[in-house]
């Protein structure tokens, strides 16, 4: 095959042939082309005779679009200096912006060349296929340069549109038509947003989150003792029993575009809204946005799922809260792809926690805007905690158990524990704070709730000698023994239900009524919210409800009274309704891990060896009975009710047998009358339930049959005291 030539040769008259090599006789070509190029730039200056004389030149023949003819020359000289390792400049570059100049110079007719290929082509394919020539040309002229296909340059023009549009709307049309309804009258002036402060065209703003507490080797936490005084025989567990977790940024998504997505969302449906600040917290965004007046919360509201739908959201489910306290927003709140952890160490170091120095205090979490939120359990003065498994009900549980042993010593604070489950308390045994051990068995629990009723008007009474109101204003008075407060926490309070409801409700109904000034607090948990598990008395008497997780909207209303509680996220995201706020607030509670919880017990069994324990909490007078339908009851006493030998009387005098006639006649309620017909069937005396009918009287009473002892007098007349109160 013949070889390519690689040289190139002159031949000249005077002098030999002269041999230059191909690339180098390219690059001559395209530095001459270059140097065209630049002074073509310069021309336009119009500086120099010769540089004028060209631009006039290039003006006259191409009009304004004569700067297009240095450019091109430019790409030209690139192609000259391209080489099989380097390429500056593709020709379809050159080639696309080459068809691109001459459509626009035919079409805009610029100098001599470009009247000429208009009217030429005007008058051979008329005025119409002249347009279609050019304008094929220049979009085979566009996919050449951008090196695209047809699709893709269609999906191109059609965004760039949907961009000019945009802006337009937002930089000229959108602010010109607010200031029309802004002068316009009130008649005219309807979907003015409901806040005044204009926020148009600005973007929604972002809440900083509060900086995060740092640990010092000083740092401690500000105790008052009961006393008045610092405990010099008592250690303090330290902070840095608590692990360091690394607590990983929550991760919001883009905020920008779910703010546009909400927007577009609500106006797809008729209504105006724009979002005007958004705050990002641990768990969920909330994005706080002003509607316009006239707008009805309740279509809002109902667009939760469509919200849902349109941003994705990682649970599929999205909270309203309309209107958000104190403010004329509505939040939307969007759970985080990736939540924050939030420790109990972090919330025990923060100042709203450790600079208060009431021993109650306890850390709830972080609500939706970062910020901490801590209460103090003698304000509550009880709380209702309810949530499934696994929604971070029991940790809250631990946290504020151990906040208290972070927080008291043995003689300003106790704790009755109960765990019918035997998995989450039992842990704590050997601790000092402990009144008794953890309780797991029914009838301790309801003799541990039967001595706390006990101890409440023991507590009364002791408060009338000496004319003080509370516990705290007791224990200010010189020359008296310090009583503690006592915190009675019952993990699964359905457990006990099912075991001793009745016995139960009533013990658990009179702390709650009585006990608030005696400084005696129940906190009562729950994964099974039903109506039969919290009955509506316990509910009126427990004003702070605690909702975590659950699993449907009846569940929510039973704890909450409203919904919202089916929607969390679990993992420590719950719902703090207070007694003194109409609307729950959103909070992600504190983490505690296993090992934390034995780091702090065993350093309380090292500081007491030895703990001794009131066995009288568990050692009150309580049996077990059987009812009519077989099943087990837990009761107090020894099994009778200090009404039974009334009631028998009564019946026997009437010759039937039934609660009405005892609810009537002694004036009990229903629940204590069935009681005593149960007592009474199981004693013998009379049958077992019929349907409707009364039951009949087996046997007369005999020499068995004791008088009441002091102790069932003087429960009698408590119940009467508290019925009187009612």
């Amino acid at each position: 095959m013949p070889k390519h030539k690689k040289h190139i040769t002159f031949k000249l008259p005077f002098r030999k042939n002269i041999k230059i090599k191909k690339n180098l006789f390219f690059n001559i070509i395209g530095l001459l082309i270059f140097v065209f190029s630049s002074m073509g730039f310069i021309s336009f200056a119009r500086a120099g005779n010769v540089l004028i004389i060209l631009n006039d030149i290039l003006s006259g023949y191409f009009g304004i679009l004569a700067i297009f003819i240095p450019i091109i020359a430019l790409l030209l000289s690139s192609h000259f200096f391209n080489t099989a390792k380097l390429k500056l400049i593709k020709p379809h570059v050159t080639v696309g912006l080459t068809l691109i100049f001459i459509t626009l110079l035919g079409a805009a007719r610029a100098g001599r060349f470009g009247e000429l290929i208009a009217v030429n082509l005007a008058s051979d394919f008329s005025g119409f296929g002249a347009f279609l020539i050019l304008l094929v040309t220049f979009i085979v002229g566009i996919i050449l340069f951008f090196n695209t296909s047809i699709d893709i340059f269609i999906l191109m023009v059609l965004t760039g549109l949907k961009t000019a549009m945009k802006f337009v709307w937002n930089g000229f049309l959108q602010p010109l038509m607010s200031k029309k309804a802004q002068t316009g009258s009130r008649q005219q002036g309807k979907g003015e947003f409901i806040t005044s402060s204009p926020l148009q065209g600005n973007p929604p703003q972002i809440q900083p989150a509060p900086a995060k507490p740092v640990l010092k080797g000083t740092d401690e936490l500000n105790i008052r003792t009961l006393s008045g005084h610092s405990s010099k025989n008592w250690a303090y567990p330290p902070l840095a029993l608590l692990e360091d977790i690394q607590e990983q940024k929550a991760d919001i998504g883009d905020v920008g575009m779910n703010s546009d997505t909400i927007e577009r969302t609500l106006d797809s449906f008729g209504i105006r809204a724009r979002v005007s600040e958004i705050n990002p917290g641990p768990t969920v965004t909330q994005y706080a946005i002003e509607i316009v007046m006239g707008t009805k919360l309740s279509k809002i509201t109902a667009l939760s799922n469509d919200l849902a739908l349109a941003l994705a959201a990682p649970t599929g489910q999205v909270r309203i809260e309309a209107p958000m306290p104190g403010r004329s927003l509505v939040g939307i709140e969007i759970p985080n792809r990736r939540s924050e952890i939030v420790s109990l160490k972090r919330m025990m170091l923060d100042p709203e926690v450790s600079e208060n120095h009431h021993p109650l205090t306890v850390p709830l979490g972080l609500d939706v805007s970062g910020r901490t939120v801590v209460t103090n359990l003698g304000k509550m003065p009880h709380a209702l905690v309810a949530g499934t498994t696994g929604s971070g009900k029991s940790v809250l549980l631990n946290a504020w158990i151990c906040s208290f042993l972070f927080r008291t010593t043995p003689e300003d604070l106790r704790l009755i524990l109960i765990d019918p489950k035997r998995v989450e308390f039992t842990q704590y045994n050997g601790i000092p704070h402990l009144l008794t051990e953890v309780i797991v068995d029914s009838e301790k629990i309801i003799s541990a709730l039967k001595w706390t009723v006990g101890e409440m008007n023991n507590r009364y009474k002791l408060f009338a000698q000496v004319g003080a109101r509370n516990l705290e204003s007791y224990n200010e008075r010189p020359g008296i023994q310090k009583l503690p407060y006592i915190i009675f926490i019952i993990d699964e309070l359905s457990d006990l239900m099912i075991a001793a409801a009745r016995e139960a409700e009533e013990y658990i109904t009179r702390i709650a009524q009585m006990a608030r000034a005696t400084g005696i607090h129940l906190i009562l948990a729950t994964q099974r919210p039903s109506v039969n598990v919290i009955t509506g008395l316990m509910k009126a008497n427990i004003p702070t409800r605690i909702a975590f997780n659950v699993a449907s909207l009846i569940d929510s209303r039973v704890v909450l009274d409203m919904p919202g509680a089916e929607k969390l996220v679990g993992k420590g995201d719950m719902l703090y309704l207070p007694a003194d706020q109409a609307k729950p607030r959103r909070i992600q509670g504190p983490y505690l891990s296993e090992k934390d919880v034995q780091h702090i017990v065993q350093f309380l069994r090292e500081r007491v060896p030895e703990v001794h324990y009131t066995e009288e909490v568990t050692e009150q007078d309580v049996t077990t009975v059987m009812t009519s339908s077989g099943e087990s009851r837990v009761v107090s006493g020894d099994g009778s009710d200090p009404l039974l030998k009334q009631a028998l009387d009564l019946i026997y005098q009437e010759g039937k047998a039934s609660a009405s006639l005892i609810q009537r006649r002694l004036s009990v309620g229903y629940a204590r009358a069935a009681r005593i017909l149960d007592q009474l069937e199981a004693k013998g005396y009379v049958s077992s339930a019929h349907g409707s009918k009364a039951r009949e009287i087996l046997q007369r009473p005999g020499a068995h049959m004791t008088e009441p002892t002091p102790e069932q007098i003087h429960e009698q007349n408590m119940q009467e005291e508290i019925q009187g109160i009612h």
